[in-house]
């Protein structure tokens, strides 16, 4: 699933809420990520849900088999045992959230 920014909750005091809620469980990790073309970001799965936000660039995420073309901003919510990935032509800076 993916939370683009322009749908995002747009708030009266200029904050934006990602409306996530039913896919919200304790963290266990927060990570600073980079992916390039020379290093994406490969296929895998495991337990445990996770959150993955674009903080610069763009890059298509493949998440269950559906490929999304994702960028600043937005909202990527990877499924506990579900296969996901994420390549990218150029330079991407990301917060993996799990």
């Amino acid at each position: 699933m993916v939370i683009k920014f322009k749908d995002a909750e747009k708030r009266k005091d200029g904050s934006t809420g990602y409306l996530i809620k039913e896919h919200q469980s304790l963290l266990k990790h927060i990570a600073y990520r980079k992916v390039t073309p020379d290093s994406p970001f490969g296929p895998h799965d495991h337990e445990g849900d996770e959150m993955w936000f674009i903080v610069k660039g763009k890059a298509k995420v493949n998440v269950g088999g559906v490929i999304t073309e994702v960028e600043e901003n937005d909202l990527i919510i990877c499924p506990s045992t579900v296969s996901h990935g994420m390549t990218s032509d150029d330079e991407v800076i990301w917060l993996c959230l799990g």
